[in-house]
């Protein structure tokens, strides 16, 4: 009997072949292995983090007492920091938005959009401050925005004459956190927003121009409103993403003496006198982790109803850039200035530092004091060497067990959703939950398990991986799921009828298709492993420090030459990796053509 790959119902090709009978046990236990291991990961942690928030810690560790109580809870909104914490989180992320949607949604209509001259380089370029981690675009903007010393304060009291010592900017405020941090969503946001810019049909905009509208008055009224869904959806996003942010409040918040919730979570757990008080901290975790989800709820029902406002719907469309005429040079400038602000700036100030033996203001007489000397001498410190191998032993650990979940999950949820089944959706909406939990509460959850459970990997390197699969997991297994779903299932049907076993064919040939994807995912998770710093200061010791808290300790002890010698290499590394994600997708998608 001759069977065509393709010619059978999804329930006939499952039975039909004998292949498929003998690896139906193997599937199903891989399938019962990835939803507990996710369940693990996910649920364990955060069920944790809430029992620990209603349990009594006076004089105690969490789990220590049996008492049940909300005394923590009532701790938190009796306090009155509680209320100026609220206020700062509130002002923090309403500034960073103000600061950064609209230079992002500014960026993706005059790329997407209009005839900017040079707007691939531009394109490309206004990615490249996501190759900064926060940590070092914070030590950099305190190296220019210092009220005292700064590179910026310093020139414009010089051109301006002003006869003050400080000023007019102070990094160390409220301002500068939102600045820093607005700053810093403008790439992420630019990469959310873009698409839907590209996508809209432009008959729309012919219409209203036809209809005497200027161009300003057609984006205000035409392109925007259409655009409403996804910048409402980045809008929450965002939002999630500023309220668990730590390393901008961290660095310049502590000194400013403004502490938001991620900041009052790790203070609460790192107590400098005294005990961590961990009751407070669970108490202000579970706050937080209840605001993420209802912001990721919102953004899961505002990303599901996108079709109602889909403008492309016949082979007719075809993309138009619209001719911003006289405008076209200071759109240009206008992109020049942000890559000069938000990537230049930052990198020559970290690289002027890492080759000074001191932080001082760039001169004639400092140029004097030059020497790369920091960049040999930083190798002699066994901290520096334990923390190197350490992260790259994270970071491969973290890319390989996040890479090899999303793709089990990805197939799993897109090859049964002709015949989806409770435990698929599960999984599906499982895998997506870390998404909307902060890092920091992830570390803070950790710590509860394995203080609790009896498995001997608090305060190793495991827990930190753990902590990083486990925030990483919702970004890469939505990769693969958006790469998988472009393969159709025919070559898998082939291998099997073929004879090959479940699990060959998904290493022969669905790996093999899904390698561009595997690879930039793989890289993008190194990457962010490396640089990921809140959940490593939850969870180290000073055997498993990494180099993300290195660089954290030297600038808090004073040691601001040697963390930007970490930093710089730290950048040039992330960097090589993205381009080298690139390249090797690139070949990779050329081999299949």
């Amino acid at each position: 009997m001759k069977v065509e790959a393709g010619t059978l119902s999804p329930k006939s090709r499952l039975w039909f072949f004998p292949a498929s009978r003998r690896c139906f046990s193997v599937r199903s236990l891989v399938f019962a292995s990835t939803l507990l291991i996710v369940s693990y990961l996910v649920i364990v942690p955060l069920l944790m983090l809430l029992y620990a928030s209603v349990r009594s810690t006076e004089d105690k560790l969490p789990f220590e007492s049996t008492a049940t109580t909300l005394a923590n809870y009532a701790l938190v909104f009796s306090s009155p920091a509680t209320l100026s914490i609220l206020i700062n989180t509130a002002l923090f992320t309403v500034g960073s938005l103000l600061v950064g949607l609209p230079l992002a949604i500014i960026f993706a209509w005059l790329l997407e959009r209009t005839a900017v001259p040079a707007r691939g380089w531009w394109a490309s370029l206004i990615l490249v401050p996501m190759t900064i981690p926060s940590l070092l675009s914070a030590m950099a903007w305190i190296q220019l925005l210092d009220a005292r010393n700064g590179l910026v304060n310093v020139a414009l009291r010089g051109l301006l004459g002003l006869k003050a010592d400080t000023g007019p900017f102070d990094v160390y405020s409220l301002y500068g956190m939102c600045f820093v941090q607005g700053l810093r969503l403008v790439p992420s946001a630019y990469l959310m927003i873009a698409a839907s810019f590209r996508a809209m049909d432009p008959s729309l905009e012919e219409q209203s121009a036809m209809a005497g509208r200027g161009v300003a008055q057609t984006t205000l009224r035409v392109t925007l409103p259409i655009m409403r869904p996804a910048l409402l959806a980045a809008l929450i996003y965002f939002i999630i993403v500023v309220i668990e942010s730590f390393d901008i409040p961290g660095l310049l918040g502590f000194t400013a003496r403004v502490r938001v919730l991620s900041t009052a979570i790790y203070w609460a757990a790192h107590s400098e006198v005294g005990l961590p008080d961990y009751g407070l901290a669970s108490a202000l975790g579970a706050i937080i982790l209840a605001m993420a989800l209802v912001l990721m709820w919102i953004y899961h029902r505002l990303t599901a109803h996108q079709e109602r406002f889909a403008t492309i719907t016949g082979k007719g469309y075809r993309p138009r850039q619209i001719d911003l005429g006289a405008w076209r040079l200071p759109a240009a400038v206008l992109c020049m200035l942000y890559v000069v602000v938000a990537v230049l700036l930052p990198f020559l100030m970290l690289v002027w530092t890492s080759v000074q033996p001191f932080y001082s203001t760039p001169s004639l007489e400092s140029l004097q004091r030059v020497s790369f000397e920091g960049y040999r001498d930083i190798w002699h410190e066994g901290s520096v060497v334990r923390a190197v191998l350490n992260t790259a032993l994270l970071a491969s650990v973290t890319a390989g067990a996040t890479v090899l979940l999303a793709i089990l999950v990805s197939w799993f949820v897109v090859r049964r959703e002709r015949q989806p089944s409770a435990l698929t959706k599960y999984l599906g909406t499982l895998s997506f939950l870390p998404q909307g939990v902060p890092s920091i509460v992830i570390g803070l959850a950790l710590i509860f398990v394995y203080i609790r459970f009896p498995i001997p990997i608090y305060g190793t390197l495991w827990i930190i991986a753990l902590a990083m699969t486990t925030r990483y997991l919702a970004f890469s297994s939505r990769a693969t799921t958006s790469a998988l779903m472009q393969l159709h299932g025919e070559l898998e049907e082939a291998s099997l009828m073929a004879g090959a076993p479940w699990s060959r064919t998904l290493l022969k040939i669905t790996v093999p298709l899904l390698a561009p994807s595997i690879i930039n995912v793989s890289l993008w998770v190194a990457v962010h492993a490396m640089q990921e710093l809140s959940m490593a200061l939850m969870l180290y010791n000073p055997d498993t420090v990494v180099v993300s808290t290195v660089i954290w300790s030297m600038w808090q002890n004073g040691k601001t030459a040697d963390a930007a010698v970490l930093g710089v290499m730290l950048i040039i590394l992330s960097a090589l990796l993205l381009l080298g994600a690139q390249a090797a997708s690139y070949f990779r998608r050329s081999s299949y053509q």
